[in-house]
């Protein structure tokens, strides 16, 4: 017989006392989850009807064979007591919970369930966007150590204390920056008949007061920051020439260690040297600085009250840096204007352009030397007079005459050879351009547009003419003949 206080499913007569779906359309009509979320239709009950859960509130979610045996209403109340109390207060969660589920059953369950089960795998992503940071870490935050760690005193003698009125274990002066701002405040007092003008005068006063106070402690930390103190102090100098004395001790002791023994090796500009039965004695050696450099950091000298020494420092190392990469960035673009387009091309053009302004300059060296010995034999063979005053004069004639061949040899291409492109010509072609009067940028962006028309039009691309203004029709005749001279260009193209 069957038990009256059941409830079964009308499709598939499964128990479902504890939770069951009933339509709202159809009377006697209820159904089991399994049942709604097929869609199940019996008679005139179709699944687009309206429905209505019932529960008992004693159907586990996780199903039969999840622990502990939690109901849908300890679930709710868990759900309940995590918004209200917060992770981690379990007694209180407990307690409002039921009395049959311990702190330690209620902590065990939700993070089994709710943040290492798939719910919480679903719904607690691995990386979260939009975090919260942290801003009470380091760096100046409000609960920052370095603002609750006190700095460690300065490390000086006893005189010096005194001599500077430091106290080492408050970290402070006798003689402060504005030794009377405490006056300030100090007869301040608030009074409950106190007027809203005289409460405003009163905070102006204290705010006056944290003013002089941050501008007290932006002192020391520049003094810190900046070393001030053994400046101040002449220990800077001091300590500059124990080093300088401690180094040239190093390397004589290096050198003697070398004679004991006879072998010794020294490495010029390394900052190191290196002997036989004696250590190596290094120095850091420190970037030049330039005069431009030392310019700027005194132009921008004011910028020291802002940033800390370090970060001053780096300031002027990063520009540095900034040069030499533009000076790299403008040689790269030099390299690719001339066609080099690989490194060890690079480093033969280097080559070949030391070579060559070696060798212009080893030229003007002799036409100099040529013009004094000859400008000699001239003055000689004038100032002796008779048969061997003669031969003086020859001489000075047969120097004079080649100084002036050479000039002219040198000087051919004087009007354009500091011209842009110069470099880039032949022999031929700066005989033209010298011949025509035309630039060697001029001469090259012709010749450029000249070949690639010649060479659309073998192609059978239609190409207009696009060559510049200031290219008359006789300097193109000249030019069109030098190239197919040449073999640029075909003749039927000329």
């Amino acid at each position: 017989m069957a038990d009256l206080g059941k409830k079964y499913c009308v499709n598939c007569l499964a128990d479902v006392t504890n939770l069951r779906l009933r339509c709202t359309d159809c009377p006697d009509i209820e159904l089991c989850p399994e049942c709604f979320s097929a869609g199940a239709e019996i008679g005139n009950h179709r699944r687009w009807h309206g429905y209505q859960q019932v529960d008992g509130g004693r159907f586990s979610l996780w199903g039969p064979e999840a622990d502990g045996g939690w109901t849908s209403r300890e679930e709710q109340s868990l759900l309940d007591a995590i918004e209200q109390y917060g992770f981690g207060n379990w007694e209180d969660m407990a307690a409002h919970v039921g009395a049959s589920r311990t702190p330690q059953e209620v902590m065990e369950h939700y993070v089994t369930m709710y943040i290492h089960g798939n719910l919480g795998k679903a719904c607690i992503p691995d990386s979260i966007p939009n975090r919260v940071t942290d801003h009470t870490c380091p760096n100046g935050g409000p609960l920052s150590p370095s603002l609750t760690t006190p700095l460690p005193p300065l490390d000086i003698s006893l005189a010096e204390q005194q001599q500077l009125g430091y106290m080492p274990l408050r970290d402070d002066y006798e003689i402060e920056y504005d030794q009377d701002a405490e006056k300030l405040i100090s007869g301040l007092s608030v009074n409950y008949d106190d007027e809203d003008v005289e409460i405003e005068m009163k905070r102006t006063h204290v705010d006056m007061y944290v003013r002089k106070l941050r501008e007290r402690q932006r002192r020391k930390n520049i003094a810190r920051d900046y070393n001030l103190v053994p400046v101040f102090l002449g220990r800077d100098k001091k300590e500059t020439r124990d080093k300088e004395k401690e180094k040239a001790l190093g390397v004589g002791g290096a050198a003697a260690g070398a004679g004991g023994t006879g072998a010794s090796v020294g490495v010029i500009g390394s900052g190191s040297t290196t002997a036989a039965g004696s250590g190596p004695v290094t120095s850091t050696p420190k970037r030049k600085i330039t005069k431009e450099e030392k310019e700027q950091r005194v132009r921008l000298r004011g910028l020291c009250q802002f940033m800390a020494h370090r970060e001053f420092e780096d300031f002027f190392e990063n520009m540095h840096k900034e040069r030499v990469l533009r000076a790299k960035v403008r040689e790269l673009q030099r390299y690719r204007r001339n066609g080099i387009t690989r490194l060890d091309e690079s480093a033969e053009y280097e080559a070949a352009r030391h070579k060559r302004e070696k060798r212009k300059e080893n030229k003007n060296m002799v036409i100099s030397k040529r013009g004094s010995g000859g400008g000699g034999g001239l003055g000689s063979g004038i100032g002796v007079g008779g048969g061997g005053g003669g031969g003086g004069s020859m001489a000075g004639g047969l120097g004079v005459g080649c100084v002036i061949k050479e000039e002219g040899k040198e000087g051919e291409f004087a009007a354009i050879e500091n011209l842009t492109g110069f470099e880039l010509l032949s022999d031929r072609e700066k005989v033209l351009c010298n011949s025509l009067n035309l630039s060697p940028a001029r001469y090259l962006t012709v010749k450029t547009i000249i070949i690639k028309d010649h060479l659309q039009k073998r192609q059978g691309i239609p190409a207009k003419s696009r060559l510049p203004s200031y290219l008359d029709k006789v300097l193109k005749k000249r030019i069109l003949t030098f190239l197919t001279e040449s073999g640029w260009i075909s003749r039927d193209a000329a």
